[in-house]
């Protein structure tokens, strides 16, 4: 607990407690919070692969259990198709409602300040959660996306010998969380001037997507392809691109998706590394939300700059819980260091983990009870 606690520290220096106006609520939650009759709305920006139908079907689940202890009156869970319009339609819905709370993974960091402001002049209380996004008066609650392509980018570095090239598969164009990722990477390409980013294209975190991608590119570059470096949900699509071009696959990132898992398993010749954002950031964002709703303050310095706006400090940052990689003897290495929170496990590890699950299946970590203890002041449980 205090490891994870420490990471949050150190994900930025200033050490403001409270809330985004360091008052004891949020700026926009205007009325008082309610003891029962709790209506939450969530209002998920993208739906359109595995990761997010495992996401959005916990978070049903989860709430639903909510509902039936009393702790909420109901929920209602919307979903878009990447279309900020039929996101904030959707939005605009749940504040007509009349919801109490209202999470929101929103498609665009800058599109959605009306519709919120809108919702906190009618005392709701605004969280956004999954994607980050820059709005005052807002918590904003994210898996640390700085860590997701950081530790792949060293990984590449150094099984690269801190030469060749690569080719990125980055998800969704504009996506705040896609660019986060990019950005960390090229903080640690930047120290290897030997490593050259041949290309760059949206995977649209789709494995048909990627697969396209990736036979451009072999079909552009062929062998000058050292490694193919993606983001999540994506690397089925990598390996039926390199199989219906006939070549050999170098090193790729990998996954945390069941059928992936258990094709590397059987192919450990192909070096991979897979950095999962947890489906159950979903579950540990209500679980957030319903405390700070309810007034818990947050520990000294959990609140950290958003990372589309360092002057808003608002974020509360978590730590990939786990990182795959397919060769037991990379568990230990100069990727893993500063990574005190995360277990870095092999494939097989991982595939174990997913035994009786569908090929679909995510693996997935919840973040502890203890774990979101120590972002408060006190615990539940004390």
């Amino acid at each position: 607990m205090k490891q994870f606690l420490a990471l949050l520290l150190a994900c930025g220096g200033n050490t403001e407690t409270g809330s985004p106006d360091s008052g004891g609520t949020a700026q926009g939650n205007t009325a008082e919070p309610k003891s029962s009759g709790i209506k939450l709305g969530i209002s998920n920006g993208y739906y359109g692969n595995t990761w997010r139908a495992q996401y959005v079907e916990a978070m049903k689940s989860f709430c639903e259990g909510l509902v039936q202890e009393g702790a909420l009156e109901s929920y209602t869970l919307l979903n878009s198709t990447g279309d900020v319009t039929e996101e904030l339609n959707n939005i605009n819905s749940l504040i007509s409602e009349g919801v109490d709370i209202l999470l929101i993974s929103p498609n665009s960091p800058t599109s959605m300040g009306s519709v919120i402001q809108t919702a906190q002049e009618q005392g709701i209380f605004v969280v956004i959660f999954n994607d980050a996004a820059a709005y005052d008066g807002t918590y904003c609650i994210y898996n640390d996306q700085s860590q997701f392509w950081e530790v792949q980018a060293k990984w590449f570095a150094e099984k690269m010998g801190g030469k060749g090239n690569l080719v990125w598969v980055t998800g969704s164009s504009g996506n705040s969380t896609s660019a986060c990722r990019q950005n960390a990477a090229k903080a640690v390409l930047d120290n290897y001037p030997d490593i050259q980013i041949l290309a760059s294209a949206p995977g649209e975190w789709s494995e048909t997507t990627a697969q396209s991608v990736v036979s451009t590119f072999l079909s552009t570059y062929g062998d000058q392809i050292d490694a193919v470096m993606a983001e999540d949900v994506m690397a089925n699509g990598i390996v039926r691109a390199y199989e219906n071009a006939g070549m050999d696959i170098k090193r790729i990132s990998g996954d945390y998706q069941k059928s992936f898992l258990d094709w590397n398993v059987e192919h450990p010749e192909v070096e991979t590394i897979g950095s999962p954002s947890v489906p159950a950031i979903g579950i540990s964002s209500i679980k957030i939300a319903l405390r700070l709703y309810n007034g818990d303050e947050l520990a000294d310095g959990v609140l950290q700059p958003n990372q589309e706006d360092a002057s808003l400090i608002n974020s509360i940052i978590l730590p990939m819980p786990y990182v795959v990689v397919s060769n037991p003897d990379d568990v230990t290495g100069p990727w893993t260091e500063g990574y005190d929170d995360t277990r870095f496990i092999s494939t097989a590890e991982a595939a174990e983990l997913c035994a009786g699950q569908p090929d679909s299946y995510m693996l997935d970590m919840p973040h502890s009870d203890e774990q979101l203890d120590a972002l408060f002041r006190y615990s539940q449980r004390s």
